[in-house]
């Protein structure tokens, strides 16, 4: 049997165009590699070029060499179009749910939860977590305080994007690195993201491409860290800084730590520390910090808000049946909610 299959948002992600941004569906390109082993002729048909008359042969088949995938033949020159009507033809969408690729019923197994796109499109929706100014503020106060001028910037577990937009407006050129295939659809056109596990998969460009790491509340997520810190190490050039940060345990264990059920790995400031110089950075420093930006500029109200924390006021989304209103409510929550801030340093 022969298969025709369309290549850019079938084998491998939709880059609106910047096809050398591409990255490959690791399910997908399985699936294909087996109706090869079976005997039946996979073809491989793109639209590339066919509005704008460039070459994207060379490109496209170092590519599909890279991703391994296994074909006949390659065509150009599909015509570009909204709807496709075939008597044969079937939904790369429908196709992609088959397989597991797009948001599924979680089903045991040895996979983790995080490569499900149904947990971000869950944990991290608009309605539970609302999009706003702050990774806009965050960005800022770490590039201005940690990261000082714009270089090359990798955002480890970029989830949603929000960060790889806010440094790119800052004038970093980013990268996003995330175990769910979901971060590429909801980063949005434009912004470059990878899909990879840095805890058991190997860095996915050369040691040494970025000025600046940058990883939020995510080494929590995993069994490994010192594994994934490592690598955002190796991933640094000589003299790159990272800022990593997690929940602080000693101000979320009671309840916080456990809103989202895939933690696993708590940190204090001195572990967090540990870890990060076990994974080979230097000059590491880990501070206690508070996600209310007025504090950044004004630390002397500290004092004020350990007073508000050390009071017993519910907040959401911990306890659902907090009454304050949303200005209110974040600003108890962040009270409470302190992270840990480290500071690292590769060697060079």
């Amino acid at each position: 049997m022969r298969y025709c299959f369309d290549l850019d948002g079938t084998l491998c992600t939709n880059t609106e165009g910047e096809y050398e941004r591409a990255e490959p569906i690791p399910i997908a390109i399985a699936e294909v590699n087996r109706l090869h082993a079976a005997g039946h002729d996979i073809v491989i048909q793109t639209a590339r070029g066919a509005t704008t008359g460039i070459d994207w042969r060379a490109r496209t088949e170092a590519q599909l060499a890279a991703w391994g995938v296994r074909y006949r033949a390659l065509y150009f020159g599909k015509p570009t179009a909204d709807v496709y009507i075939d008597d044969k033809a079937r939904s790369a969408d429908d196709w992609h749910r088959q397989l597991g690729i797009v948001a599924t019923p979680c089903t045991t197994g040895d996979g983790s939860v995080l490569e499900n796109p149904a947990y971000l499109e869950t944990t991290y929706s608009p309605e539970r977590a609302p999009y706003g100014p702050y990774p806009g503020q965050l960005a800022k106060h770490l590039a201005e305080r940690y990261f000082g001028r714009p270089g090359r910037l990798l955002d480890i577990g970029c989830g949603r994007g929000e960060y790889l937009h806010a440094f790119s407006a800052l004038g970093y050129r980013t990268t996003g690195i995330d175990i769910s295939p979901a971060a590429a659809v909801l980063a949005g056109p434009g912004m470059h993201v990878v899909r990879a596990d840095l805890e058991t998969e190997p860095l996915p460009f050369p040691e040494g491409s970025f000025d600046c790491v940058f990883s939020k509340s995510v080494v929590e997520h995993l069994r490994s860290p010192v594994t994934m810190l490592a690598k955002a190490r190796a991933a640094l050039a000589p003299g790159g800084t990272a800022v990593i940060m997690t929940p602080s345990w000693v101000h979320t264990h009671w309840g916080p730590f456990y809103i989202d059920h895939t933690h696993v790995t708590p940190f204090t400031a001195p572990s967090l520390t540990d870890a990060m110089t076990l994974a080979g950075f230097v000059e590491v420093r880990t501070v206690h910090f508070h996600q209310l930006p007025f504090l950044w500029r004004m630390p002397a109200l500290k004092p004020a808000i350990r007073l508000l924390a050390a009071l017993p006021l519910p907040f959401r989304p911990l306890m659902p049946e907090a009454p304050w209103p949303d200005g209110l409510n974040k600003l108890i929550r962040f009270a409470n909610e302190v992270m840990l801030l480290a500071v690292g340093r590769r060697p060079g």
